[in-house]
């Protein structure tokens, strides 16, 4: 059977079409996830909006030194920590900071009205 050039035509349009719309619905690894991230063992999550809500992202003691990601700096609305840490406020890099401790089992559901306000990196330690 021969195939028609316009038919032919049709399928290569509706095949680029297919994987358009598959490119588009693949979400992108470097974005930040949203509150359905799930939280490892050993994690300490942050949340941009109170009670666990909006974009978050989570580190993990063995990441080391970390910038918080955009949608997080300065606006942390609440946290949860798995591990111990340090939220890190930079006043002048690299020589003047402000640290808040965080130990495994910490949280705040209101973070945004305090330090959370301010949080530019997590690090392992102070």
């Amino acid at each position: 059977m021969k195939v028609t050039t316009s038919a032919a035509r049709i399928a290569a349009t509706v095949g680029a079409l297919g994987l358009i719309a598959l490119a588009c619905a693949t979400p992108a690894s470097a974005a930040v996830p949203t509150s359905t991230t799930t939280a490892t063992a050993g994690d300490i999550c942050l949340w941009s909006g109170r009670n666990y809500t909006g974009a978050s992202w989570c580190w993990n003691p063995g990441n080391g030194y970390v910038d918080v990601p955009p949608a997080l700096h300065d606006n942390v609305g609440s946290f949860r920590a798995q591990a111990n840490g340090c939220f890190i406020n930079w006043i002048h890099v690299p020589d003047r900071k402000e640290t808040r401790v965080v130990r495994s089992g910490d949280y705040r559901r209101v973070y945004d009205n305090d330090f959370g306000g301010k949080i530019d990196a997590v690090a392992p330690s102070c």
